[in-house]
């Protein structure tokens, strides 16, 4: 995005959030149904375009807090989508967070966060005396929220689950395989030549055997530290954090840390 360091949400990126959402809710007492987009898309393009909004390079809400805070509102305000707008929205703020390095204060409850996504969704967040557009006085006080509740994400903090960390893998052709018992292997494939003069050919080696709970789950430090290690992928052999995580921000983590008020929104 022109003008800023603010890193936006594309549409692919909340219509992803939408469909993990789905597929994580669909065996749970409140599924997404229906699910999917409403108006051809156009109210989720409308939603996500309030990031962008401004004249030229000067942006209305140039900064992480209040980008976000628009794109809460958007979200969860347009009803893009024909059921689970709230728990999209909330999601969705996350992730924005994260990608700009920021996360909700540890003091931070499901309860405080329910009641919070309840005001946007309800226009709480509005002045008492009705006024024809009052949602840049919304997204203002989302943003307060938001400033009153989120920190910086301290260096070497950031997790990732399974499901995100095979996509990472897959970059330096690494993959997660052979599940068993709650463990699974961390094969390295390298393309090798078999005999002197024979063709190359993929072979994988087993660099690893790690705790394994499921694709949602946060995987640990020590299992990170050792898959890095073995795999030749530490800031020693010129991988720092940031290239190895790279930009992609995991939806999972989020779902999984926050499920307790998803399902509550869900109900509402």
């Amino acid at each position: 995005m022109s003008g800023t360091n603010t890193e936006t949400l594309s549409y692919e990126d909340v219509l992803n959030i939408h469909e993990v959402l789905v597929k994580d809710f669909a065996s749970t007492p409140d599924p997404i149904q229906p699910s999917g987009i409403r108006e051809n898309g156009d109210l989720l393009q409308s939603a996500v375009s309030r990031q962008h909004v401004g004249l030229g390079t000067n942006l209305k809400y140039p900064e992480p807090l209040s980008n976000a805070a628009t794109l809460c509102y958007g979200v969860c305000c347009n009803h893009a989508f024909h059921n689970g707008n709230k728990r999209t929205a909330l999601v969705a703020t996350l992730c924005h967070l994260d990608r700009n390095g920021l996360t909700l204060q540890e003091k931070v409850t499901q309860d405080e966060l329910y009641s919070f996504m309840l005001k946007v969704a309800s226009h709480k967040f509005a002045p008492k005396k009705p006024r024809h557009d009052s949602s840049d006085i919304e997204v203002d006080e989302i943003k307060r929220w938001l400033h009153r509740n989120t920190r910086q994400i301290k260096k070497g903090e950031r997790v990732v689950t399974f499901r995100e960390l095979r996509r990472i893998l897959r970059q330096y052709d690494i993959e997660l395989e052979n599940p068993h018992k709650n463990y699974i292997d961390v094969v390295q494939y390298k393309m090798k030549r078999k005999g002197f003069f024979g063709p190359k050919e993929r072979v994988g080696t087993r660099i690893a055997h790690i705790g394994y709970p499921g694709d949602g789950v946060e995987v640990g430090k020590n299992a990170l530290k050792l898959i890095r290690e073995q795999a030749g992928l530490t800031e020693k052999d010129g991988y720092d954090s940031e290239m190895f995580y790279s930009a992609e921000t995991s939806v999972d983590k989020f779902v999984m840390r926050y499920k307790g008020t998803l399902r509550r929104l869900a109900k509402v």
